[in-house]
């Protein structure tokens, strides 16, 4: 099955990597929000003492600057296929004292060799991954390297391209970016994307995960065509 990679996305003219998260917050609905839950979660279910969180899609660093800011006993391992934002993370991450705490691996989760995880994130990862058994394996890849009962914290765009009430959303995400500063143009050509990546409808995204071992599914956020949810290995 071929889709869109995160390396794949057309980006505005004069846009950088750099720039990617300031743009994303004008396009993705409620993003400092779920940044802010997956924290509040992960503070309320992990125990007090030091931690070690695996970030699926660990992208130019910015969740794990975000995650660890306020929280010294965190340490992370980010994996991401795209190497020029793994060197992104590793600029970032060195001028912080959060850097001391966390490795950036280019690598897909398939192949990292590590385990033993108290907690997991996969924040807008997930629906670059196809559904052709792709997206499987990559769900049971997270699932065995965390500990039994420890949490995954994923989001992820879900939806069926075509369906009325998925075109209704797109459209609305345009009209949000263009609320947001974004040019019609820019944003007309980002919700096609919506139609390029691999997202599945909120159903097979919990069997998917389900089948993977992941248990007592708990959404925890809703924005247009994103959700997440807490599971459990």
């Amino acid at each position: 099955m071929t889709t869109l990679k995160f390396e794949d996305q057309k980006f505005p003219e004069n846009v950088t990597l750099d720039d990617y998260a300031k743009l994303a917050e004008q396009f993705i609905p409620g993003r400092r929000a779920i940044f802010s839950i997956v924290e509040a979660a992960l503070l309320e279910l992990l125990a007090d003492g030091p931690s070690k969180i695996l970030v699926v899609g660990a992208g130019g660093g910015e969740e794990i600057l975000r995650l660890g800011a306020n929280n010294p006993n965190w340490s992370f391992v980010g994996v991401d296929t795209y190497q020029p934002m793994v060197e992104l993370a590793h600029r970032r991450l060195a001028e912080t004292p959060v850097g001391a705490r966390a490795r950036v691996e280019t690598t897909t989760i398939e192949a990292l060799e590590d385990d033993g995880f108290d907690a997991a994130t996969c924040i807008l990862t997930a629906h670059f991954v196809p559904d052709d058994g792709a997206k499987a394996a990559f769900l049971k890849a997270i699932h065995s390297r965390l500990k039994p009962g420890a949490p995954l914290a994923i989001v992820d765009g879900v939806g069926v391209a075509g369906e009325d009430k998925t075109e209704l959303l797109r459209r609305i995400w345009k009209r949000h970016a263009v609320c947001n500063g974004v040019s019609p143009d820019v944003a007309e050509s980002n919700a096609e994307n919506f139609k390029k990546v691999a997202v599945v409808s909120e159903e097979r995204e919990e069997a998917l995960l389900a089948s993977a071992g992941f248990e007592r599914l708990t959404p925890i956020f809703r924005g247009l065509a994103i959700k997440g949810w807490l599971a459990f290995a």
